[in-house]
């Protein structure tokens, strides 16, 4: 099946939504939400779509409407002047007598949401969100590949970190071995040596150097044809490691392996945290776990599912997670490691291979 005709099957899986929410129309400026929608990539303020139980229509201006043609067959495109595309598809809905429209507050500007709100439109979270936590088979194949090129880079680049480079010379010896995978883009690429890795988002320092018997925490992922990658490594440097680092690395291992041993289709987020967090906070250190257990990864580099405490989100088949705890000690040192799973339902498979 072809990449548009999944991005069809996708466009007629919302229709159908619509219709059995009894919403007479579904209007999105997010091109996040367009490119799942439509197979095609987007930059902000580019389109608006409008949505109904029947038609779906691309609101425009002249520049893109080549550029929409390869969704023709499922999706109608109309040119408007520059600056008037969200008025034009609020008209396109006039026209066509739609009373009950919703958008996602979570995916507009203010400027966009007053224009909706002003039009008598509802507001209504992840009526495509919702949809976009399954993964299609075009889009596991991105994925599978986004995950292939950040670990095999990393099994590349990991060897070649000696002392006395800088955080910012691992950035980029990683950046260039991701690039020269494939990768499209380098959303984030964290490198952090000693008291840095206790900072879970470090920005790699460009004077900060490698010292030999330091802890090295690398973070990273990249964009493959619009989906992301995300893992996370730790390892002491040069010397062998203290035995309270040790100590802690197998703590973070253990509470990562509870993780995912919870994962499965039915599950909630709540309980994939939960698994993970208990470990930690047995072992007293459950103030030094400072983040979530882990979260979606797709179009976005942080998607739903967040897999946070108390979350009644339920995991389905196909949603693709990260699993990530850490233990931090500020000014000292910290520990996390992060792989990515496709949720299966009886369990899950990994897709960070190393």
């Amino acid at each position: 099946m072809t990449k548009q005709d999944l991005s069809a099957k996708r466009m007629s899986a919302l229709r159908r939504k619509l219709k059995e929410d009894k919403w007479d129309g579904y209007m999105t400026v997010s091109p996040v939400e367009q490119r799942y929608l439509s197979g095609i990539e987007l930059s902000a303020g580019e389109a608006v779509f409008l949505i109904t139980p029947t038609q779906a229509h691309c609101i425009t201006k002249q520049l893109i409407v080549s550029k929409m043609a390869p969704a023709r067959a499922f999706l109608k495109t109309y040119a408007v002047p520059f600056g008037t595309m969200l008025a034009g598809a609020v008209d396109k809905a006039t026209q066509l007598k739609l009373k009950r429209v919703a958008f996602d507050p979570n995916s507009v500007d203010l400027p966009s949401g007053e224009m909706l709100d002003k039009a008598g439109y509802t507001r209504q979270e992840n009526v495509v969100g919702q949809m976009r936590m399954a993964k299609y088979p075009d889009e596991l194949a991105k994925l599978r590949k986004a995950c292939k090129i950040a670990w095999e880079a990393f099994a590349e680049v990991q060897p070649k970190i000696k002392t006395g480079m800088s955080e910012e010379d691992v950035r980029i010896l990683m950046a260039v071995a991701m690039i020269r995978r494939g990768a499209d883009s380098i959303p984030f690429n964290i490198v952090c040596f000693g008291e840095n890795t206790a900072d879970a988002h470090h920005t790699p320092s460009k004077t900060r150097k490698l010292k030999k018997g330091e802890a090295v925490l690398m973070d990273f992922g990249c964009f493959y044809e619009g989906y992301t990658s995300d893992m996370t490594r730790s390892w002491w440097h040069g010397t062998p490691a203290p035995a309270e680092y040790t100590r802690i690395w197998n703590i973070v291992d253990k509470a990562r392996r509870a993780g995912i041993k919870t994962l499965r289709a039915g599950v909630t987020a709540g309980a994939v945290d939960k698994a993970a967090r208990d470990v930690i906070t047995a072992a007293g250190y459950g103030k030094e776990f400072i983040h979530t257990t882990g979260h979606g990864i797709g179009l976005v580099v942080h998607d739903a599912p967040i897999l946070r405490s108390g979350s009644a989100a339920v995991l389905p088949q196909n949603a693709v997670v990260t699993v990530e705890p850490g233990i931090y000690f500020t000014g000292k040192w910290g520990i996390r490691l992060e792989d990515s799973f496709l949720v299966t339902k009886t369990g899950s498979k990994k897709f960070t291979q190393k």
